[in-house]
């Protein structure tokens, strides 16, 4: 049977455009974040936090599309593998924010990256939870935690 040329090539487009928009929404995502550092009207400032909601979001729905173009599936990334990269990460995170805040001197900097630090020992507090469903799961039956 011969393959079907025409699909392939407009699958690979629309895997390349999903992929740009994917990229162009974390570029926006960084751009607020920058913006909302430096704003303090409370209104303004939620206005960006619903922007970076929907970007996250967005990104999240492109991920999936992109998987689902490539056959891949998105359990795949709950793997024992995966999620001890991604609690090293928030470890290492944790390291570099603790080095950050013996550095500062300013009260309100030391605040703020303290209260930084505590969301990344929650973040690895969950990270290591999701191990743990990933585990027990795995051993009680052969499907993966299903994740969309």
């Amino acid at each position: 049977m011969k393959p079907d040329f025409s699909t392939l090539e407009k699958e690979q487009k629309l895997y390349s455009l999903l992929k740009s928009q994917h990229e162009a929404e974390l570029a926006e995502m960084n751009h607020y974040m920058t913006i909302l550092s430096r704003v303090s009207n409370s209104l303004i400032r939620n206005y960006f936090y619903t922007l970076l909601n929907d970007g996250l979001r967005h990104i999240e729905y492109l991920a999936k599309m992109m998987a689902d173009v490539e056959g891949a599936t998105s359990s795949s990334l709950l793997t024992k593998e995966g999620l001890s990269k991604s609690i090293e990460e928030e470890k290492n995170s944790k390291e570099m924010l603790l080095r950050c805040f013996e550095m500062a001197d300013d009260f309100d900097i030391k605040s703020i990256l303290k209260s930084i630090i505590v969301d990344e020992e929650h973040h690895v507090k969950i990270l290591e939870h999701v191990s743990e469903l990933v585990a027990s799961n795995s051993a009680n039956t052969k499907d993966p935690i299903r994740v969309n």
